[in-house]
């Protein structure tokens, strides 16, 4: 966990492990976010994120209940033209993530890579050089945001989608 998390790891059932594993096999969404960064020298930003969306309110809230994160709902914009049902949504990022990852690893079945690669991800934040200091926050080591984009780029190839990502970096 990293030193400015206020995230606490809680034990979970088995059985909960493994439900939460079914709900992100079926219905989640695991990505990694590719967002400018630094200003000044142009290094990216990448943030790791689970998300579900459900129609039944009752799966998002026993979500937040259970897990925390956040609860939200789409937008009209958001919509579906022919939506008639309210679409609500969860997501979570961080430590919180993290510790979701591992739980539900064993259970996992389509969805085992994706998050193995936001454990893997999330550990590139662990180290000293993400911490704020008196000089603000500390440059990215390259290394660091080559792993990062690595990282990136497979998740996004085990997408089903058929985007170009060659010059995201």
């Amino acid at each position: 966990m990293s030193a400015r998390s206020n995230y606490t790891r809680k034990e979970y059932p088995e059985t909960v492990a493994a439900y939460m594993a079914g709900i992100l096999d079926g219905e989640g969404s695991l990505s990694i976010g590719n967002h400018s960064g630094n200003r000044k020298n142009g290094d990216k930003h990448y943030q790791a994120n689970i998300a579900i969306s459900s129609t039944d309110e009752i799966l998002i809230t026993w979500l937040v209940e259970t897990f925390g994160g956040f609860k939200g709902q789409y937008t009209p914009k958001q919509m579906s033209r022919n939506g008639r049902k309210q679409v609500y949504r969860w997501q979570c990022s961080g430590d919180r993530l993290t510790h979701i990852c591992e739980i539900c690893l064993p259970y996992l079945l389509i969805k085992k890579r994706q998050a193995e690669i936001l454990i893997e991800m999330r550990k590139t934040f662990h180290d000293s050089h993400n911490q704020k200091g008196k000089r603000g926050v500390q440059r990215v080591p390259e290394e660091v945001l080559n792993r990062r984009f690595e990282l990136f780029t497979e998740i996004r190839t085990l997408h089903n989608r058929t985007y170009s990502y060659k010059n995201d970096k």
